[in-house]
């Protein structure tokens, strides 16, 4: 496994801040022993969050629904308001965690460190990790995450920068920590929640976003086959935003990536919708 590329530089526990370089966690906790959490991941900027903090706030709240944690809607942004004093100034990758732990207890920590820099482009390639449709918890954004921590280190010990995963059935699921757009036969398309994927915040934003500059988008079952043809393959997440794919490791040598003709429209659309998301006040 490779290192930590970003260590963390703040960390909150139960709303006191604590020593980022000290151990902050009992051993016998659940979240620790047994990998029960849940979490969400959003950038800030100069001390201002992402425009969709209370998307992020309703999946922690279904990640809690499919995992037996009392989180509600509201909680994050409530728990954030606490955090948002230390990370007031520059740019940071900010994510809360939610721990079980003993007697039934639960923990938020917040923790945040440097946002990465923007990727111009990025190689993948075809994991043999499987996606099952059919888990019941599949939606949820969970902290047990060894599986796709070694599908992400293989992709990268190949030289990838982001390993993609297929269903159980071979279809095309997602990544191990991004969403997967393929722009194929005149429209930018996405596998669907039923696929078993993660419903993420920046995919979902992209879908409204194509929507609304009237991009033809679709959720639709996609096969491998699909890369193949693909005029234009991209992944998208809270941090990353839309990044477009150059090269799949042994299968497609060479993709538009950052020169694709379709890729400056798409991010047009996006930085509308961002902005029109910041002009929208909160409730």
């Amino acid at each position: 496994m490779k290192p930590v590329q970003d260590p963390t530089k703040l960390v909150q526990l139960d709303g006191q801040l604590l020593d980022a370089e000290q151990p902050v966690l009992l051993a016998s906790l659940p979240g620790v022993l047994r990998g029960e959490g849940i979490f969400e991941t959003f950038v800030i900027h100069e001390g201002v969050p992402s425009p969709f903090l209370a998307q992020h706030d309703k999946r922690l709240a279904h990640s809690a629904e499919l995992t037996g944690f009392d989180v509600e809607v509201g909680q994050l942004q409530s728990s954030f308001g606490g955090f948002l004093p230390f990370v007031k100034e520059g740019n940071w990758r900010v994510r809360l965690t939610v721990l079980r732990g003993l007697n039934d207890q639960q923990h938020f920590m917040w923790t945040a460190g440097a946002e990465p820099s923007p990727r111009r482009d990025a190689i993948v390639q075809i994991s043999d990790f499987r996606l099952d449709p059919l888990n019941p918890i599949a939606g949820a954004k969970i902290i047990s995450r060894v599986d796709l921590q070694v599908a992400r280190a293989k992709a990268q010990a190949a030289g990838a920068f982001e390993a993609i995963l297929l269903t159980t059935e071979g279809d095309l699921a997602e990544g191990t920590s991004s969403n997967l757009f393929l722009w194929l036969d005149d429209a930018l398309l996405t596998p669907p929640l039923s696929r078993g994927i993660l419903g993420g915040v920046t995919r979902q934003s992209v879908i409204d976003a194509c929507l609304a500059a009237k991009i033809p988008v679709f959720e639709r079952k996609l096969e491998l086959e699909d890369l193949d043809t693909a005029v234009e393959v991209y992944i998208t997440n809270a941090v990353i935003g839309l990044v477009p794919v150059a090269k799949i490791v042994e299968r497609r040598a060479l993709l538009p990536g950052a020169e694709g003709k379709h890729l400056a429209k798409l991010r047009a659309a996006y930085r509308d919708f961002l902005a029109a998301m910041s002009r929208t006040p909160t409730a």
